[in-house]
C-alpha cells in the first residue's frame, strides 16, 4: 500500500453520516475501545481513515495548531462516473461540476463537511485513486 491518508474531523459520527450518503462504508472493527477512528472504503477500496480531530491532536500534539481541512484535494477513482456524480451531487456540495481535463479525463470535484476538497473521476481513464 502506498499513502494512507487519515482525515483531521469535527466530528466522526457527522462525518460518517455525511460518507455513507455518499455511497461510502465505514470499517471501525480496527479501533481499540477509546479511539474515534474510522476506515472508509468506496466501491470495496480503502481511501482513507476518519480521526475525531480532538482524538488526532491528542496523539500527534505537533498538529495543535493545525486547522481542519488543507490546501489541497484527494481523488478517487469510481466505476459509473455520471451515477456516481448525480449520487453525490444530492449530498455535498459541488465545486467543479463534470468536466474534462485538459488530458481528456473526466472528472469532477466536491467539498465534504469539514473542508476537504475530493476529486473524483471514471477510474478506468487514469490511475488516481
Amino acid at each position: 500500500m502506498g499513502f494512507a491518508p487519515c482525515f483531521s474531523v469535527k466530528d466522526t459520527a457527522a462525518s460518517i453520516a455525511f460518507y455513507k450518503k455518499l455511497g461510502f462504508d465505514v470499517d471501525s472493527s480496527t479501533a481499540k475501545p477509546g479511539d474515534d477512528i474510522h476506515m472508509l472504503f468506496y466501491q470495496g477500496e480503502f481511501c482513507t481513515m476518519l480521526y475525531s480531530n480532538d482524538d488526532l491532536k491528542n496523539w500527534l500534539p505537533v498538529l495543535a495548531d493545525a486547522p481542519i481541512g488543507f490546501a489541497g484535494m484527494h481523488y478517487l477513482g469510481v466505476d459509473g462516473l455520471e451515477e456516481v456524480y448525480d449520487h453525490i451531487a444530492q449530498h455535498a456540495e459541488i465545486i467543479k461540476p463534470l468536466t474534462e481535463d485538459h488530458t481528456g479525463v473526466r472528472l469532477f470535484y466536491f467539498r465534504d463537511i469539514d473542508g476537504y476538497v475530493i476529486g473524483v473521476n471514471e477510474k478506468s481513464t487514469v490511475n488516481v485513486g
